[in-house]
């Protein structure tokens, strides 16, 4: 391949991998590239524009939909702006970064009065995320000074040094009480609640509502003692804290700062834990939006279906989604499809006159609809599994010499899902967690291969509609009752269908339509799409041997175990829905807690046969993943880009595999690099262990 082009077409690549807050940097002159290569997902910027609105929004979408390259781009674009400034949290990090010490923790169990862990981790994120905003600010500030027009803001608002004093002054405001303060205010606490022992609750958390700033709320006298030693810290921090004060510091150095408006952006949300999440709203972002009286504006990346607003006014909230139905589904399904089609082709177009001008005919064999209706059933307009599709495109043509045609995205798409997308079954049952959760995620396994089996199935199927069709009938997409997506919202955020459309039945009921992973149909011999030309065709997806409820619920009465935790009465799937208006009590004995649990009968072997030595966290698997999947050495960066998380998190977590003897850290000059050990290779990916879904007549 000439050189040239194999260099333009990695850069077109990495372009649209690129995770998180990696910025478009030209690689040769090391310019930004955002604005060269943003491309807004709707007509006339209506992306960029929701984001540039002074008011809270969250941008809600699975990895890889484009929300961090809408912040980039909402960076620029407010840089420059004279009258407002940003700044960008990755919350995961700053979540991450509270973590204590097992050290720590260890001295601090050895004092009744210590804190709970779960109570300091939150003391510790409420600092650090205050602390990561003064020093994003910090950084935004420098870059003004450093600007043309230094010496006239100098004039106006005073000396870099000046502001950047007046930022300090906030970070030494969020000063923690050292652990012996701690302890003796816990012990005054505790003596001024006995001497009032008579009173039925006291002050505790966060009342986000009170106009006065102060942090209050009721809490009854039966709460537990390790909740009750949680609360009263948390009231004696917040009330050292007083954000209303250091909201209007805040405000007095935007002022001088020449800023009337502040945009915060918080990406990774929906990767917080969830009573975390809730934490990180009431207690921090819900006081900044509301008291803030229109200064402080949050943007907020969020996946579907992991969304928390607290005490937010939900009013005063956009909501923009960036998957695939909920951008292009107002119309009709080849509305949808054109336009999901016309956003993969700008995505791609743009980077070729960017980095490869005039040059996309040595790429393609011919650059007709046909390849862009390819690359987007590939990636379903997600431009980093684009880049990924590319990339393997790449692998499998271009550096053979041939151009890419549709028979190589069609095997791209299929590389893509063995190796990013199945992995997450395959290393599932090492995931740390109980029993049942390990076996929860099988579970869905057994859902996918029921779903999938009865895609291979319907080829054979006979019907007036399929006779129409040339060929093999299109078996891939499937619908469900809109009430019931929540069952697949696992499988959907980890990309094994995709939401396609909505729909009315044929029976007047408004389902929901959903495609299966084309690289999984084309691995498993499924035709994808639908057909068209005959009317007849227009409601393909609503015919009555693609409603999949019934499947669905079979699996879930095999699968689903609803019991009560008092009397063990169990309870079909269909009955849950009554259940859960009445706080989940059991209709049965009325004093127990229904609860659901996902059991995988077919899988629990497999999962009980793992030692408990051998269970890793999700990103600690990830790193081992990665590793595997590129068979060399690798960069932390590199490793922290395929996992969307921060260099930083993918450090911590690769020391302690390294200290487990499951990589290896040579260094490659001045920085480590990671290697898969030989025992990690044989632990967790073994040959002999199960791989791709068990479906009868086939091979895998």
């Amino acid at each position: 391949m000439n050189p040239e082009i194999d260099e333009g077409f990695r850069k077109i690549c990495q372009s649209l991998k690129l995770a998180r807050r990696a910025e478009l940097i030209d690689p040769d002159t090391n310019d930004p590239l955002i604005d060269s290569l943003y491309v807004d997902a709707l007509p006339n910027g209506r992306v960029l524009k929701s984001a540039l609105d002074p008011q809270t929004t969250f941008f809600v979408g699975r990895k890889g939909c484009g929300k961090s390259t809408v912040f980039q781009k909402l960076q620029s674009e407010i840089s420059r702006s004279n009258h407002s400034t940003s700044a960008y949290i990755d919350i995961k990090t700053v979540f991450e970064s509270c973590q204590i010490d097992p050290a720590l923790l260890l001295r601090l169990s050895g004092d009744s009065d210590a804190l709970p862990q779960s109570s300091l981790e939150k003391l510790l994120l409420q600092k650090a995320f205050l602390e990561a905003l003064i020093g994003e600010l910090r950084t935004q500030i420098r870059r003004k000074f450093t600007g043309s027009i230094w010496a006239k803001l100098r004039g106006l608002f005073g000396s870099h040094a000046e502001l950047d004093a007046q930022l300090e002054d906030l970070v030494r405001s969020l000063a923690i009480p050292s652990y012996e303060n701690v302890a003796a205010l816990l012990r005054r606490r505790r003596a001024d609640t006995k001497t009032h022992e008579k009173k039925n609750s006291f002050e505790i958390g966060a009342d986000i509502s009170d106009a006065s700033g102060s942090f209050s709320a009721s809490a009854q006298t039966e709460s537990s003692h390790g909740s009750t030693v949680a609360d009263e810290f948390s009231e004696v921090f917040l009330r050292t804290l007083n954000i209303k004060d250091f909201i209007a510091k805040l405000r007095e150095f935007l002022a001088r700062s020449g800023y009337s408006r502040l945009y915060v952006l918080i990406d990774d949300f929906s990767e917080l834990p969830m009573e975390s999440m809730r934490f990180v709203v009431d207690v921090l972002l819900s006081p900044l939006n509301n008291w803030s009286e229109e200064l402080v504006k949050f943007k907020i990346a969020a996946y579907p279906g992991r969304l928390y607003f607290g005490q937010i006014d939900k009013t005063k909230i956009d909501e923009v989604h960036l998957d695939l139905f909920r951008l292009y589904g107002g119309s009709d399904v080849s509305t949808m499809e054109d336009a999901a089609i016309d956003f993969t082709r700008r995505l791609v177009e743009v980077r070729f006159n960017q980095f490869l001008p005039g040059r996309m005919g040595e790429i393609f064999a011919h650059e007709d609809l046909d390849i862009w209706r390819q690359l987007f059933y590939a990636s379903m307009a997600n431009p980093r599994v684009l880049g990924y599709v590319l990339d393997s495109c790449a692998d499998l043509a271009l550096i053979k010499g041939r151009r890419i045609s549709m028979s190589v995205i069609q095997d791209a798409a299929e590389k893509y899902y063995r190796e990013k997308i199945e992995e997450y079954f395959r290393l599932g049952k090492f995931l740390h967690g109980t029993f049942a959760e390990r076996l929860s995620v099988y579970s869905l396994r057994e859902l996918l291969e029921d779903i999938v089996r009865r895609a291979k199935e319907l080829r054979q199927h006979s019907s007036d509609v399929f006779g129409a069709i040339e060929g093999a009938p299109f078996t891939s997409h499937f619908h469900i009752p809109t009430e019931m997506e929540g069952l697949l919202r696992t499988l959907e955020l980890n990309f094994f269908v995709t939401k396609y459309f909505e729909m009315t039945d044929r029976s007047g009921r408004r389902v929901s339509v959903y495609a299966l992973h084309y690289g999984l149909c084309r691995g498993y011999s499924i035709r994808f799409g639908r057909p068209t030309g005959k009317r007849e065709f227009r409601l393909y997806f609503v015919e009555r041997v693609f409603d999949y409820s019934s499947l669905v619920l079979a699996f879930l009465n095999r699968n689903q175990e609803i019991s009560c935790n008092s009397c063990a009465a169990r309870f079909p799937f269909e009955k849950l829905e009554a259940i859960k208006m009445f706080r989940m009590k059991c209709p049965e004995c009325e004093t127990g807690q229904v609860s659901v649990v996902n059991l995988s009968q077919k899988y629990a072997g497999d999962v009980a046969a793992v030692s408990s030595e051998l269970l890793l966290d999700k990103t600690e698997l990830g790193i081992l993943a990665t590793l595997q999947t590129e068979g060399n050495a690798m960069r932390p960066g590199d490793v922290a880009m395929e996992l969307d998380c921060s260099h930083q998190l993918v450090g911590r977590r690769a020391k302690s595999l390294a200290e487990r003897k499951l990589i290896d850290r040579p260094y490659s000059g001045a920085q480590r690099t990671y290697v898969l050990n030989r025992i990690a290779v044989d632990a967790y990916f073994s040959p002999n262990d199960r791989r791709g879904l068990s479906i009868e007549g086939d091979s895998e």
